[in-house]
């Protein structure tokens, strides 16, 4: 038989015939661990890793798959290069990003300030942190004192704004080559210029840094760096609310947009390193990306978001197809076919779909009849809706329950807004204070399990994988499904036999959640305990 001779791989430290791969990047071969060792301290840790960023004047510059990566797996860690407060947002810590509480100062009400700049911080030893060091030493060298003070609790203060842009200017003097690294993003400064926006930070912010703190920055400088934040940092929160704040990661902001993505992020520790994680398995060469909206809004609102916050318009395939992947998110029923009466009995599944996803401006066609109405129409009634959501009373169930019923003619299940109302039922129903799972009547449980699957055949399509939307619908269901098992085995409706195969499905599910979400430290104690309890419940006698 005729074999076609293999090249031998040889190791990157001896050029010697090598059978053992790096198992971070699979590229690069040793011939022993000893010299896999040696590579790794003389430099191949800052190389190792499953992915290249690439450039194409299509696209600019994107992240690629080097190899093969699996499900779950982490590709990239990643420290922010420079962080700071949203450009508006309520009183916070320059050290550690809290939201700040009131103390009483001096017989009223106020924050903790800096002895120095007197910016709001939490205490003594947020004040000599690092983070707030050098700044405090500018300010203070150019006798600025902030001037914040406790008026009412949440108020939005703009002050914030400077902070930011000050940190990456200053990053100059400290860190030229993370300076140039951050200053190498893209800033659409172009776009963001004439924007109400800008046209006040050109009074305030660029006043700020040349004529307060007198830094040898021009104005277009400034107005960039402020533009390269908007364009590129990602919004960093922690999982208990007390952390709001933006970070830019120079190697993420790499990735390019898909409104179906491959990855999900999460923050971890103090510093707020930020994790990428693979949400499917990518194929080498496959494009790795990230979302840079809501996966739960319309094509209408996704595009548009991200044409006004990253200054781009997405042609994803998800945006490119009229139905959305068969999910229908944006679009509404058609008011002929369906009539406009709530008792119609003969309603159909006739729905509204965009004649052109990529033009906003197109016109919307019923898929049945073929009746059209404008765009603009689409956008009132979607922007309406939108506002009554929000107004809701997000206590209880009441408000959005009533909400799906009195819409149940114009959006049908899957429709943007159902899902968002859907979503908070899922939470509330076996969460909130008197509608814990013990406290759910059989029928409210059933209606929370029947919720949980439509959620989740919506985020098969829409985010896939090990994502944290799927993961945490998951580990609602099984809860579910464990509660209304106890309560059928209770009342003799199964046997212990049917009892026990229902208890695994809902280990299965479990299992399933806890792969997606162990990794987020808060989740952590959360799901051994609920293994643990279903483990219980499976073993005993009594379920």
């Amino acid at each position: 038989m005729d074999y076609t001779k293999r090249e031998m791989p040889v190791c990157d430290v001896c050029q010697r015939p090598a059978n053992q791969t790096c198992g971070g990047c699979k590229i690069v071969y040793y011939c022993s661990k000893a010299h896999q060792k040696h590579a790794w301290k003389e430099g191949h840790k800052f190389q190792c890793r499953p992915y290249k960023i690439e450039f194409s004047d299509a696209i600019g510059r994107h992240m690629v798959a080097t190899r093969d990566i699996k499900q779950g797996e982490i590709i990239l860690k990643e420290k922010p290069t420079v962080s700071g407060p949203r450009i508006s947002c309520p009183a916070s810590c320059l050290s550690c990003n809290k939201k700040l509480e009131p103390i009483e100062v001096d017989g009223k009400l106020d924050f903790y300030k800096c002895t120095s700049c007197k910016w709001p911080m939490c205490g003594l030893d947020c004040e000599m942190a690092e983070p707030h060091k050098e700044e405090c030493k500018l300010m203070t060298d150019n006798n600025y004192k902030c001037d914040i003070k406790y008026d009412r609790a949440d108020k939005m203060e703009a002050a914030y704004c400077v902070i930011a842009p000050m940190r990456v200017l200053l990053l100059k003097r400290s860190n030229p080559r993370q300076y140039e690294s951050v200053m190498s993003l893209e800033s659409h400064l172009e776009d963001r210029i004439n924007t109400p926006l800008y046209k006040v930070l050109k009074a305030n912010l660029v006043t700020f840094i040349v004529r307060v703190l007198r830094l040898p920055f021009d104005e277009e400088t400034i107005l960039k760096v402020a533009s390269i934040f908007d364009t590129n940092s990602f919004d960093v929160r922690s999982h208990d609310g007390s952390k709001r704040l933006r970070a830019i990661f120079v190697i993420a902001s790499m990735m390019n947009h898909n409104c179906r993505a491959n990855t999900r992020h999460i923050y971890i520790g103090n510093d707020n390193n930020l994790v990428l994680i693979a949400t499917v398995p990518i194929a080498k060469g496959e494009m790795i990306t990230a979302t840079y909206t809501q996966s739960l809004y319309g094509t209408l609102d996704r595009r548009r978001h991200i044409k006004v916050n990253k200054c781009f318009d997405c042609d994803c395939e998800r945006c490119k197809d009229p139905t959305e992947l068969g999910t229908y998110l944006g679009s509404i029923y058609c008011s002929i076919c369906n009539g406009s009466l709530a008792n119609n009995k003969s309603k159909t599944e006739a729905k509204m779909v965009s004649t052109n996803p990529l033009d906003e401006s197109s016109p919307w066609r019923c898929e049945a009849c073929g009746y059209c109405i404008q765009s603009r129409q689409m956008f009132w009634g979607n922007n309406a809706l939108k506002q009554e959501l929000n107004t809701l009373n997000k206590s209880g169930p009441k408000g959005f329950e009533e909400f799906i019923d009195k819409y149940t003619v114009t959006l049908h299940s899957t429709n943007h807004l159902v899902i968002q109302a859907k979503l908070a039922l899922m939470q509330i129903y076996g969460n909130y204070a008197g509608y814990k799972l013990t406290e759910l009547s059989d029928n409210l449980l059933k209606r929370k399990i029947d919720i949980c699957h439509e959620l989740l055949e919506v985020a098969d399509n829409l985010e896939p994988g090990w994502t944290r939307f799927r993961g945490t619908i998951l580990l609602e269901l099984q809860g579910a499904m464990t509660m209304q098992t106890k309560r059928e085995f209770e009342a003799e409706i199964i046997t212990k036999a049917g009892a026990q195969d229902q208890l695994m499905e809902s280990m299965t599910l479990l299992q399933e959640a806890t792969r997606i979400l162990r990794i987020e430290p808060h989740m952590k104690e959360t799901l051994e305990t609920k293994l643990q309890e279903l483990s219980t419940l499976l073993d005993s006698t009594n379920l």
